[in-house]
């Protein structure tokens, strides 16, 4: 590391850096992953896996029982988070022995993110929230995180997005910017002890179906993922290029004329699911950009009950839902946090490049695979410059606004 230093090699500094200070905590890691994969859950029901009750919490109707089922989640997490946010602080402790400082430029990135965000998700969560909760929003109303979960699954659209049409998204989707969906290696698993969602895992997809919209938007982002590192060996694999695959294969179904190919819907349903659609993304971008923010000061020194606080404070207030401080540790690591938001504005901005050179349909454009060759070839989008975080926010705000034109 002293000789990368000497000799300028930054980026590599930072990984070699990084590398060894997951080495150093990988047996607190162990430990923790053990305590959380084990941990029982007393819910309403009785004894449940934590997995289990996690998933379970966006499919509970009644408001009781899903807040009664929070609250079990929360006390069953805390042996686990006890432990990795002491492996979190011994990561950091390794990480400043190293010279290796937060990256600023990001937390600015997530700040113009949230900032540029904030008036629309206020006004459309309020309105969705009321509508099918009966909720308001923090900080006027009572909203949690749990009833946001149950929101953001949106169940009155499951008869529409089924999991019967995800092996002809995936086709469709990777088709459309020159990506083999035959070569895609999804594992679908229904134990109880993986977590739900789909998750790029290197090349593969671990995936748990949800059930309804969020598997569509979850599939693509990880397809898009594991299909670009598939392209690359671990050592040239970017992060931020495959972040951005991945908000590219997503943003199809932000693109109205995709969405009604795939989808039955009227003129009214369509601008409905496109807004359910970007609520649902827009949610996990502002809760990546707020964890971020927390997790830099955590490599700072930050630490134990004023880490959770922070972590609570931020999300509640991205979310406007109150959050859980023992999920602090969940979201530790501010490198892989940071990465998917500058993917999410390298996406948008590859999405427009596209709209600007092939047209507002350029997914049915045969010669988009052809130009998009050469950057999966590459591993890198070809722009220079980091891609604007406040424009790329700009292009979720209008689909929220207008209902799908943008």
């Amino acid at each position: 590391m002293a000789r990368l230093r000497e000799a300028g090699e930054i980026s590599l500094l930072r990984a070699v850096g990084g590398l060894d200070a997951e080495r150093r905590v990988a047996g607190q890691e162990e430990g923790w992953r053990s305590a959380e994969s084990g941990a029982p859950v007393m819910g309403p029901d009785g004894l449940l896996p934590l997995a289990q009750a996690e998933a379970a919490l966006s499919r509970e109707p009644d408001p009781v029982r899903r807040r009664a089922l929070a609250a079990a989640v929360a006390v069953a997490l805390e042996p686990a988070a006890a432990r990795r946010e002491q492996a979190a602080e011994a990561r950091a402790r390794a990480r400043a022995e190293h010279g290796l400082v937060p990256d600023w430029p990001g937390v600015v990135a997530c700040d113009q993110l949230l900032d540029a965000t904030e008036d629309a998700w206020a006004e459309l969560l309020t309105h969705t929230a009321r509508r099918d909760l009966g909720l308001m929003p923090q900080p006027r109303g009572d909203l949690t995180r749990s009833d946001l979960l149950r929101l953001l699954a949106f169940p009155a659209w499951d008869g529409l997005f089924q999991r019967s049409g995800l092996a002809e998204l995936l086709r469709a989707a990777c088709g459309s910017v020159g990506l083999d969906a035959g070569s895609l290696r999804v594992g679908e698993t229904t134990r109880v002890a993986a977590w739900p969602g789909a998750h790029a895992i290197g090349e593969r997809v671990a995936f748990r179906p949800r059930g309804g919209l969020p598997d569509w938007l979850d599939l693509l982002d990880a397809a898009g993922r594991s299909a670009t590192a598939a392209r690359r060996p671990p050592s040239g694999r970017d992060p931020v290029f495959m972040a951005a695959w991945g908000w590219l294969l997503q943003s199809l179904l932000l693109q109205p004329g995709f969405l009604t190919a795939r989808v039955d819907l009227s003129k009214r349903e369509l601008a409905e699911a496109l807004r359910a659609l970007e609520l649902r993304a827009l949610f996990r971008l502002r809760a990546t950009a707020a964890a971020a923010r927390v997790a830099t000061e955590v490599e700072r020194g930050m630490s134990g009950a004023r880490w959770r606080e922070a972590h609570r404070e931020a999300l509640t207030s991205a979310c406007h839902a109150a959050w859980d401080g023992v999920r602090a540790a969940r979201d530790a690591e501010a490198g892989p946090l940071l990465g998917r938001v500058a993917g999410f504005a390298e996406g948008e901005r590859l999405r427009v490049g596209l709209r600007d050179r092939f047209d507002e349909d350029w997914w049915r454009n045969p010669r988009v695979p052809e130009h998009l060759a050469g950057l999966l070839a590459a591993g890198r989008s070809g722009e220079t410059g980091a891609a604007s975080t406040a424009e790329a926010a700009g292009g979720v705000v209008r689909v929220l606004e207008t209902g799908g034109a943008r």
